[in-house]
């Protein structure tokens, strides 16, 4: 998981670049062999689902601080249901991408008024973040993540036997 994610797509591509290109060398090749070949398979494309992860993270980011975006989210959740949201501040949550790579997102937090007390300050404990409900990330994972989560979690019977399987830890922080 990357500790600091640059969010200049630039820097990205470079860094992108400078970690494949070594995989990318042909040097002695008298100790080669199909496990070396699969190694290198291996680590290129562990590279490029951690590229695509921070392009999904960038694009993220840039439609967590468009107010157009933030504002069509709280219009479009409005309209899902009759009751009364009110903003609560902002949150912070943690987004899982794919190539385990997790960007950290600071959003408008709405709670619902309570319909039996006209009392300033009185809401119920539950609320939501209208970004994430919109794009489908409630849960902190990217759509494409989730549906991973799932079709593992199904083939294997529960979700924690498919944190389990080797293909999902290439995706899933266990």
């Amino acid at each position: 998981m990357n500790k600091h994610l640059s969010l200049d797509l630039s820097t990205l591509l470079s860094n992108f670049k400078e970690k494949v290109t070594k995989f990318l060398e042909i040097k002695n090749l008298s100790e080669w062999s199909a496990q070396t070949f699969k190694d290198r398979e291996e680590k290129i494309r562990n590279t490029a689902l951690s590229l695509a992860g921070e392009c999904v993270a960038v694009l993220l980011n840039k439609l967590s601080q468009s107010q157009s975006a933030l504002n069509t989210a709280i219009s479009q959740t409005e309209n899902m249901s009759n009751k009364a949201f009110r903003k609560h501040g902002n949150y912070t949550r943690h987004i899982l991408t794919v190539g385990q790579v997790k960007v950290t997102l600071s959003l408008p937090y709405m709670v619902e008024r309570h319909q039996q007390s006209h009392q300033k300050g009185k809401y119920l404990k539950l609320g939501f973040c209208p970004f994430l409900k919109w794009l489908g990330i409630e849960e902190g994972l990217t759509p494409h993540l989730w549906a991973t989560v799932t079709k593992y979690g199904a083939i294997a019977g529960s979700y924690e036997a498919a944190r389990t399987i080797e293909l999902l830890h290439k995706y899933f922080v266990v």
